[in-house]
């Protein structure tokens, strides 16, 4: 499925741009009441990076397998304050997602369609997960451009 695989290969440059191309100051600042800041939106980022490697690992190498869920607003409570260097949380994300998109790159057709199960969206293809994080990706780069702004 390349153009997936494109899209998801298209995101580091993006985020690297806009981490690289900011203002060290505005990554702290919250765009509004309830907001995450650029530095937390780049945290979760790797965060979720983190948990789609293993959700896509685990649908692969055990099918039928129990995929993690996954509260972002607990993640980004508990562990955004320890990533308050959005150049770190960059260079997590880079590298997961890299390998992720090697991984990605070596699937069969076959390999595209096995599932794992979530615990709240049930049967899940390795496709659809791939999906879930391009969707991923795009709604959080567009929330890290806001609030760079």
């Amino acid at each position: 499925m390349p153009s997936v695989t494109d899209s998801l290969r298209a995101t580091a440059p993006a985020l690297v741009a806009l981490v690289t191309g900011s203002p060290p100051a505005s990554f702290d600042r919250k765009p509004g009441p309830g907001e995450w800041s650029a530095a937390t939106v780049v945290s979760h980022l790797a965060d979720a990076e983190l948990v789609y490697a293993i959700r896509i690992r685990t649908a692969l190498a055990q099918p039928g397998g129990a995929l993690p869920g996954f509260d972002e607003n607990a993640w980004a409570d508990r562990f955004g304050p320890h990533d308050d260097d959005p150049h770190v949380s960059m260079a997590r994300f880079r590298a997961v997602r890299e390998n992720t998109v090697t991984i990605l790159d070596s699937l069969t057709d076959e390999e595209w369609q096995r599932v794992g199960i979530h615990d709240e969206l049930g049967e899940l293809t390795v496709a659809a997960l791939v999906q879930r994080l391009v969707d991923h990706d795009a709604a959080h780069l567009d929330q890290l451009r806001a609030a760079l702004a």
